[in-house]
């Protein structure tokens, strides 16, 4: 992948400690191996993406394996191609790109970019070899026709830029919210719970296939019930009082949907 300076868009020369362009703009590696691609005056907060808290409570519940079905969808759909790179756009602590390397991807092969940089700090650290960057989706750091394979699960992310980045004929993995994901939850939280829309079109993109990964699991314990809602919208919308009520249960019986896309960029 070829990483461009955010200020001047020229390509950026990476080494341990800094990466830099030939225009002097320079990029310091922290401690845990990532770079932060993100200007200050970009920024729409302090600390924008996903908050510490609610990046730590996601890498509990994922670790515990609730939702393994979709981790092995992910890299079935995904078989390692050498020469090929992938980037996961909005890839939080990386937990699906740790399941890819353990699939079989080198890790050089693989890199990650997210809005949060406790995310991507908390992925650095129990995945070095990977490279990960704080950038904005909107506005990625990689240079055109860069990119073989996308990653996408549950993030925003520019349709344009994602085209832009991409080789023609290279491809996008999209998983969405099917439309009854969480539904029994949905229904406890909302007066008038409504079932997801389908997901949109991508422009630059061409279908090439889809499936459904719907699987029940059971959130056990009231830990992992407080994790699992505060890594969710459900953690500041919905009844308060159904919500308290729910992280008193000892276990919840759910049901995961999720849409899972593959798409192929199409010629410029």
């Amino acid at each position: 992948m070829i990483w461009q300076c955010p200020v001047c868009q020229l390509p950026l020369q990476c080494d341990d400690t800094r990466w830099h362009c030939a225009n002097h703009h320079s990029y310091d590696c922290a401690r845990e191996g990532y770079v932060n691609l993100l200007p200050a005056n970009r920024k729409r907060s302090k600390d924008p993406g996903d908050s510490a808290e609610m990046l730590r409570a996601r890498r509990r519940f994922l670790d515990a394996g609730y939702y393994r079905p979709l981790v092995e969808a992910v890299t079935a759909l995904l078989p390692y191609t050498p020469g090929r790179q992938l980037l996961d756009i909005g890839c939080g602590e990386g937990y699906y790109l740790r399941a890819l390397e353990a699939a079989g991807w080198p890790s050089q092969a693989l890199a990650g970019v997210d809005i949060a940089k406790a995310g991507v700090r908390l992925a650095a650290k129990r995945t070095p070899d990977v490279q990960f960057v704080v950038a904005s989706s909107v506005e990625l750091p990689l240079a055109q026709d860069s990119v073989d394979h996308l990653l996408r699960i549950f993030a925003p992310a520019a349709d344009s830029e994602m085209r832009r980045v991409l080789n023609p004929g290279g491809s996008l993995l999209d998983v969405s919210p099917g439309p009854e994901h969480l539904w029994s939850l949905k229904a406890a939280l909302y007066d008038e719970p409504r079932l997801h829309p389908p997901p949109g079109r991508v422009d630059g993109f061409v279908p090439e296939m889809e499936v459904r990964c719907c699987f029940p699991f059971r959130v056990q314990g009231r830990e992992a019930i407080a994790d699992f809602l505060m890594m969710t919208p459900f953690a500041w919308k919905g009844s308060r009082d159904m919500r308290r009520q729910l992280e008193q249960q000892d276990s919840l019986n759910l049901e995961a949907d999720f849409v899972v896309r593959r798409l192929v960029a199409t010629e410029p």
